[in-house]
């Protein structure tokens, strides 16, 4: 009876949810005893702005574990050894990027200056993203919000890659002198980049995965290898370890919306292995 009962909340909550976006999508088939599911995260986004959370929070909670990439502080791998940015950019540039950095974080490259140029990106992309949407303080990740709810309910949380793995990715990827190009022309293209970051939001609060993934192709920050290292590669890699996860328990996976899209998102992949995969990415 309990099982029965339990099931049917299950059933209930997924068609609750897969009315809204297509953010979650429901993976099952393939010898699979229970369903898993796969949801699209955006890091920065307030859980208030996406639509019926807490019942996707509360169907998080109902897997037997949470997937995903673990948060974590990386500063320690995103420091530069016996180097500085001012040796990779022009005096004009390291002056713009430095006025920049000062009026978001209120700390310029005499600070900051040994820090890999990726991870000056990404803390000037998270400060322009908050300023933009008149956001005092960061919200939490709802990655984090998903694996407290399953440590609350002593379900184990499992990562898809280590911390180690995803300081490579994010900060040894590209070489340095690469890397500084990247943040020069983000600072430079700032207003592009606020505009972008609006249909962002837009794109991912109505669940476009297609619109999200059109967006990404039109950032020529990086070029489609480099995009391809962040997403293809990791897509791959992860496909490698979810078809062993599923088989063993119903898992909550929880990543970036755009490595669910495209034909070497997850959604694509997870069907050509055999699964089913509803919802349409392409509404």
């Amino acid at each position: 009876m309990k099982k029965t009962i339990f099931m049917m909340v299950f059933i209930a909550l997924f068609f609750i949810v897969s009315a809204q976006a297509q953010l979650l999508w429901k993976v099952s088939g393939n010898g699979l005893s229970k369903p898993s599911y796969l949801f699209g995260t955006h890091h920065l986004i307030e859980k208030d702005q996406i639509k019926d959370f807490d019942k996707i929070l509360t169907l998080s909670g109902q897997a037997d574990a949470v997937v995903g990439t673990m948060q974590a502080k990386m500063m320690q791998g995103a420091m530069m050894q016996g180097k500085n940015i001012r040796e990779m950019i022009s005096a004009d540039d390291y002056m713009m990027v430095d006025t920049e950095l000062k009026q978001l974080l209120g700390a310029g490259l005499e600070q900051l200056g040994t820090f890999k140029p990726m991870m000056l990106q990404a803390m000037y992309g998270v400060m322009v993203y908050l300023k933009s949407q008149n956001i005092t303080k960061q919200p939490e990740g709802v990655d984090i919000l998903f694996q407290k709810k399953a440590k609350e309910n002593n379900k184990p949380v499992i990562g898809l890659e280590t911390i180690e793995q995803q300081t490579a990715i994010l900060f040894d990827s590209l070489p340095l002198n690469r890397q500084a190009e990247i943040l020069v022309k983000s600072v430079k293209e700032k207003q592009k980049g606020i505009e972008q970051l609006k249909r962002l939001n837009e794109y991912y609060i109505a669940g476009d995965l297609k619109k999200l993934s059109e967006l990404d192709n039109e950032d020529d920050d990086m070029t489609a290898a480099e995009k391809k290292q962040m997403y293809d590669n990791r897509n791959n890699a992860w496909m490698k370890q979810l078809p062993t996860l599923l088989s063993k328990q119903s898992c909550f996976v929880a990543v970036g919306c755009l490595h669910l899209s495209g034909e070497t998102g997850l959604i694509a992949q997870l069907k050509k292995a055999g699964y089913t995969v509803e919802g349409d990415e392409n509404k």
